[in-house]
């Protein structure tokens, strides 16, 4: 019975493929620290992002007893988390060179509310596979190559009696100083992220998204721009988009909060008190092309000193910059409001689930916790090769 390196390694007489059968494993861990360390995240507070001007934390306390008062509906009704598990499955050699071949699981997940209960709204697995460049015979046709090899490996007698496919063929360079293996993990990301907007397109597009009704997407809204993409945020169709889209981070680097004159902002976000937010700031992406702007604040939702470190209970917020706001910047009402309703979510806790519970707002940890539910277990997974 032929499984999918059997037969890519079977797929291209002319260039004499041979697998290695070399151990296969999963890159990816749970329990992730909040505190994150990228270099290419850096952000500088250089301007306001808000309409009023204050260099304090600023307390919501009262805009969230009004609205729990009021009982004024949230405006969240929609929740979005992409993920992927990826696979080392093999080696290959193509021309006495070796390669690394990587899997990806790939999830998109949205689920809704209304009338206070969770349900899915969409749900996508993709299943992948990252080869080299070099794997697929004439690379002035790479993409034609790459579709017709996906299909000849869907062809496998092991996806058949699965009844599953691969949906795509995933091509990572080999001609840069850098390790494969991170390249082809990569791809994957890239791919990951583009479903992701392609979920809020689908959203927007089936008028679910509105200034009543917004998304919460898990994690930076900062999206590379890549010349494979069509769905650039720099483009006007993806800008309108996301304009009801709010990114919210459980994780993130403090350090790279620079201010102008040199310096971070790390110790004001460490001193927020409960309820507290700091003043929105006003960057410029370096990685989203040219024009994309982020508002960003940070906001705490729960006290330190029932956590790890100083900075558990402390989420990043983050809102794309429209062409209006982009003078004076978001309004400070809209911020608190919006702030206000993202502390209204906090509650039930996922404590003891997640060593990130301090900073899970409820039906995100609800959405992260359905999509994972969807995955194929690893080891079952990778019995696919």
């Amino acid at each position: 019975m032929s499984g999918i390196m059997d037969t890519l390694a079977k797929s291209s007489a002319k260039l004499k493929i041979k697998r290695y059968q070399s151990h296969k494993f999963c890159y990816d861990t749970t329990n992730k620290s909040v505190i994150e360390y990228e270099p290419d995240k850096e952000v500088e507070w250089l301007r306001r992002g808000e309409t009023d001007k204050f260099k304090t934390a600023r307390n919501l306390s009262d805009k969230v007893n009004q609205l729990k008062r009021t009982k004024q509906e949230s405006w969240f009704k929609y929740f979005l988390d992409g993920s992927r598990h990826v696979y080392k499955v093999d080696d290959i050699s193509i021309s006495d060179d070796v390669y690394p071949v990587l899997a990806g699981q790939v999830g998109v997940s949205c689920c809704g509310r209304k009338n206070k209960k969770m349900f899915n709204e969409k749900f996508e697995r993709k299943l992948v596979l990252a080869i080299p460049t070099r794997a697929i015979e004439r690379a002035s046709r790479k993409d034609i190559e790459a579709k017709t090899l996906c299909e000849k490996l869907n062809k496998s007698d092991t996806l058949k009696r699965w009844n599953l496919k691969l949906d795509e063929i995933l091509l990572y360079k080999v001609d840069a100083d850098e390790k494969l293996e991170n390249k082809g993990i990569a791809r994957v990301q890239d791919y990951m992220i583009e479903q992701e907007k392609l979920a809020v397109l689908d959203l927007v597009a089936r008028h679910k998204i509105s200034d009543e009704s917004y998304l919460i997407k898990d994690g930076s809204l900062e999206y590379k721009s890549t010349s494979n993409s069509s769905m650039n945020l720099n483009e006007a169709k993806m800008k309108n988009a996301f304009q009801y889209v709010i990114g919210v981070s459980k994780s993130f680097n403090p350090a790279m909060c620079k201010v102008k004159g040199g310096g971070t902002n790390s110790s004001i976000i460490a001193n927020l008190k409960e309820n507290e937010r700091t003043p929105a700031a006003c960057y410029t992406s370096k990685i989203s092309g040219n024009g994309v702007d982020f508002c960003v604040w940070y906001l705490r939702l729960r006290d330190s000193k029932y956590s790890n470190n100083v900075f558990d209970g402390v989420i990043k917020v983050e809102k794309l910059v429209q062409e209006d706001e982009r003078n004076n910047g978001v309004d400070s009402e809209m911020i608190d409001t919006i702030s206000a309703f993202l502390l209204l979510e906090r509650n039930p806790v996922a404590y003891g689930k997640d060593s990130r519970w301090a900073n899970h707002l409820y039906p995100v940890y609800v959405t992260e916790s359905f999509a994972k539910s969807k995955y194929m277990a690893n080891d079952t997974f990778l019995k696919l090769f």
